[in-house]
């Protein structure tokens, strides 16, 4: 009788159990909640760079400006003067031929308003070489002047005192007008701009938002001390734009409600306008500064209130370092 022979039955597993890959799917989840607030934070490290590299730039191009025209260029000539006719140019624009814009320069005429266009103008013309006029420049988008953390200043909007037919595009570089005495009962009495039968001397800031510009002999709290430029959200304000106007203060703390201008709680209009001239920016915790001397600085949203308003006077004789 032969003998029973034994079969072994040999099983490969190919494949994960639903629990293994439940596991798996686990563990990468784990694992990208971790990476993604460092990939995220590393982004904007990078972004926050690029900001302040871009404010070196217009640091050096308004030492250039300042060397070539004895003073910094004036923040909105739109002052009527000896019969001349409003002009609504900012400060932005006069950067250019400083800052490797000379062909946009050259074909900007600053004798006419910066939003002169034809009569039969239609946004189509905006790509037609053959039609040269202000509006074109100053409704045309500018990088160099827009924070990269910023999303929304990529379009052109309608700006105080124009109708809905003209747009400006953004600038999210603001000239330091000095500080005022706001709603809250905060900030210098100094006026913010001159023209109109006020003194110039009277402007706190080092560019008004009307005319006026500093020379840096004026600086006599020291150009290391003194704010010339700081980030802002130009979109969250009629009155911070490339071609016409972009100022701001230090009367309210930097990013003073952030929050309500992202729900929408706040707006860019003349009815909240002291809560949008605000420095400001989307970096966390703070924003950029250009100082006087060129430095760039990135100032907390927590710095003392008495030392960020000696900051943006150029003359008040006030004492304190910037962190």
């Amino acid at each position: 009788m032969k003998g029973r022979s034994s079969v072994r039955i040999s099983v490969n597993r190919n494949g994960f159990t639903l629990v293994e890959l439940l596991v798996v799917i686990a563990i990468i989840g784990v694992l990208i909640a971790l990476l993604l607030p460092a990939v995220q934070q590393a982004r904007e490290a990078a972004r926050r760079m690029q900001c302040t590299n871009q404010m070196k730039q217009l640091g050096i191009a308004m030492h250039n400006y300042h060397d070539t025209f004895k003073k910094l260029p004036p923040g909105n000539s739109e002052i009527e003067q000896l019969g001349q006719p409003r002009r609504e140019w900012g400060w932005a624009p006069r950067l250019l031929a400083f800052m490797e814009g000379s062909a946009i320069y050259d074909n900007i005429d600053f004798s006419k308003p910066s939003y002169d266009r034809p009569s039969s103008w239609n946004n189509a013309m905006m790509d037609d070489p053959s039609v040269i006029c202000n509006y074109k420049f100053v409704r045309m988008v500018h990088p160099q002047f827009l924070c990269p953390s910023n999303s929304q200043g990529g379009e052109p909007a309608v700006e105080d005192h124009f109708s809905a037919s003209w747009e400006l595009s953004q600038c999210d570089y603001a000239a330091n007008i000095g500080d005022y005495n706001n709603s809250t009962g905060i900030g210098g009495v100094g006026v913010t701009h001159s023209g109109a039968g006020n003194s110039e001397l009277m402007v706190r800031g080092v560019i008004g938002c009307r005319d006026y510009s500093a020379r840096f002999a004026d600086i006599t709290d020291g150009l290391s001390h003194t704010i010339l430029l700081g980030e802002v959200v130009g979109a969250w304000s009629h009155w911070q734009n490339w071609g016409s106007a972009c100022f701001s203060n230090t009367a309210y703390p930097i990013n003073h409600r952030n929050r309500d201008f992202l729900n929408g709680t706040l707006g860019p209009t003349v009815s909240h306008w002291q809560e949008n001239i605000v420095f400001r920016s989307f970096h966390p915790g703070g924003a950029n500064f250009l100082l006087c001397d060129g430095s760039v600085r990135f100032l907390p949203e927590t710095i003392d209130g008495v030392t960020y308003r000696a900051a943006a006077s150029k003359s008040g004789g006030e004492t304190g370092n910037l962190p």
